[in-house]
């Protein structure tokens, strides 16, 4: 049975450009132009790339840099991971923000084994102010 260090490797990789609150052209090359985007506060018209943009740029809009996302209880199976992510940042207007998110990705393996996301899902397991 494998651990999927690739994938692994991946996530570790795609949360530290989040942290970063890098541009989103760092992130768009590992998605599926026509990926699912399914997280919360995000433009359902739009889709694919255009979806994940219009999200992002509220993200960028609302929060300060840096971020923090703290993975745990990662699960990977062929085509799939699940894990949960806690989520800490700092609004412009410095209000602290703190959530568990429970993540739900499926993918393609690329050639270099590295994952194209085709479904990204976020949902909310807890919040609480900090």
């Amino acid at each position: 049975m494998t651990d999927y260090p690739e994938i692994r490797r991946f996530i570790a990789d795609w949360f530290v450009h989040f942290d970063r609150l890098d541009p989103i052209e760092a992130l768009l090359p590992d998605l599926h132009p026509d990926v699912t985007w399914d997280m919360p506060d995000v433009d359902t018209t739009l889709s694919g790339h255009e979806r994940v943009r219009a999200w992002y740029r509220g993200v960028l809009e609302t929060l300060q840099r840096p971020t923090e996302h703290h993975v745990s209880n990662v699960a990977i199976t062929p085509g799939a991971a699940r894990f949960e992510v806690l989520f800490r940042a700092k609004t412009i207007g410095g209000e602290c923000l703190e959530a568990r998110v429970q993540e739900n990705w499926r993918f393609e393996t690329r050639p270099d084994g590295r994952p194209l996301i085709t479904h990204y899902s976020a949902k909310f397991l807890q919040e609480a102010d900090t």
